[in-house]
């Protein structure tokens, strides 16, 4: 089992920012390598089946074989050929560790460091046939300044605008043997092993394990905020990560007993482009994004009534509101559905915000609980919830991904997106 290097700290997948279904863009893309592949490997044997019922093979090349059928190969990651997230203080591009206070920050409750990369792929068959629904996206995030040190990550998310199927690849828990930074800049550079070398490919990326990806990547597969669009693909003015819709399909290849749902609100203008996933907006919210500032993108502020609503919905339940519904995304020609509380694959972190309840029913005005728990840092811990903290990474049997843990906290200090997050692996074990 893998969790994402620094905790939630992934391509986290709202789509905050409006816009049309994206159209695959073919300048920029860095064309698939197929002249090493095999092409029996990947036409023998579909695994149109799950290995051991639904969920994930235990190896990043296996799960690459599962998703074929519906996505072609990943591609081969050159962060050279990348382009560099530019980091902007009062409207100029800096390098280094900006903190908090620059123009873009990453809204994930980390330092805002330079050198990050993103790369937009087109859909390729083992053969190196294009494949025009499928886009991949690759994503190296640099989470060091110090150029000797590499730290960091990088991601693929293989997406079918058609279909809606979806894979998620992260790396592996060190990217150094591949990855190197600038001196000044500290970008990132490397190239990522591929799947004609099955052994170093597995030692570069895994699969999604026990966590759910869709915790953060709620809406659709990509997220769209100022950090991850300040990329551009070269010569024009669009964001090398795409932007879907209110509609687009959506479903992940292994992970189909994963929570699905997201709210949605009838007449509430903020879902007329997108679909809203509330627990990555309340993420992007606890690090200092106000929605007011920048939603919609014509008339900034102007849907604040119905950005009070669908707050309301949050803590109250889309059952206890009326127009409220719990949906879940179209996927594999099926349209959207409503869901209720029969819905199989329900999961806490998709739950109304019962501190909310708690909160109001002490008295404290909802604009005291917003102040809190929807804007500034990430609510702190108390001393019992600190201790709760300890324990919980002692019971953590991966040492690796404990250390990842106590590096974090270490740096960073303990909130309660860590308490939940370490809540949730000690779960699952």
């Amino acid at each position: 089992m893998r969790v994402s290097f620094l905790l939630a700290l992934v391509l986290t997948g709202s789509s905050l920012a409006f816009g049309n279904l994206f159209t695959t863009v073919k300048s920029g893309f860095s064309g698939v390598e197929t002249r090493d592949v095999s092409v029996a490997f990947f036409t023998q044997e579909k695994l149109t089946k799950r290995i051991q019922g639904n969920g994930f093979p235990k190896s990043a090349y296996q799960y690459a074989r599962l998703v074929e059928p519906e996505l072609g190969v990943p591609p081969k990651v050159n962060l050279d050929k990348a382009v560099e997230i530019p980091i902007y203080v009062a409207g100029v591009q800096k390098y280094g560790n900006l903190g908090h206070s620059c123009d873009n920050p990453t809204r994930l409750g980390k330092e805002t460091v330079s050198g990050s990369v993103i790369q937009r792929y087109e859909g390729r068959t083992a053969e190196g046939k294009p494949l025009p629904d499928v886009v991949w996206v690759a994503f190296g995030r640099n989470s060091s300044d110090d150029p000797k040190d590499v730290i960091g990550s990088v991601q693929m998310i293989g997406y079918n605008r058609r279909t809606g199927a979806t894979a998620f690849f992260e790396s592996s828990d060190r990217i150094d043997p591949w990855v190197n930074l600038d001196e000044r800049t500290l970008r990132m550079r490397g190239t990522l092993p591929w799947i004609d070398d099955p052994k170093e490919f597995d030692r570069a990326f895994v699969p999604p394990g026990n966590t759910q990806c869709v915790e953060c990547h709620q809406a659709d597969p990509f997220i769209t905020n100022t950090f991850i669009n300040g990329a551009k693909i070269p010569g024009t003015n669009d964001a090398v990560v795409p932007v879907l819709d209110d509609d687009s399909p959506y479903y992940v290849i292994g992970g189909e007993n994963w929570d699905m749902r997201t709210i949605h609100i009838e007449d509430n203008s903020c879902f007329d482009c997108h679909r809203v996933g509330q627990n990555t907006l309340k993420l992007f919210m606890n690090n200092g994004w106000d929605p007011n500032k920048h939603m919609p993108p014509n008339d900034p502020g102007s849907l604040s009534d119905d950005l009070r609503e669908l707050l309301k919905v949050w803590v109250d339940g889309p059952d206890n509101v009326d127009g409220a519904e719990w949906i879940i995304p179209p996927s594999q020609g099926r349209k959207r559905q409503v869901v209720g509380d029969d819905y199989p694959h329900q999961s806490a972190f998709n739950k109304p915000d019962l501190d909310h309840k708690k909160f109001s029913k002490n008295g404290k005005k909802e604009e005291e609980w917003q102040k809190n728990n929807l804007g500034g840092k990430n609510k702190s811990l108390s001393d019992v919830e600190k201790q709760e903290v300890t324990k919980l990474l002692q019971q953590l049997p991966d040492a690796g991904i404990r250390r990842l843990f106590e590096d974090w906290i270490e740096k960073n200090g303990a909130d309660q997106e860590i308490l939940d997050k370490l809540r949730g692996m000690v779960k699952s074990y």
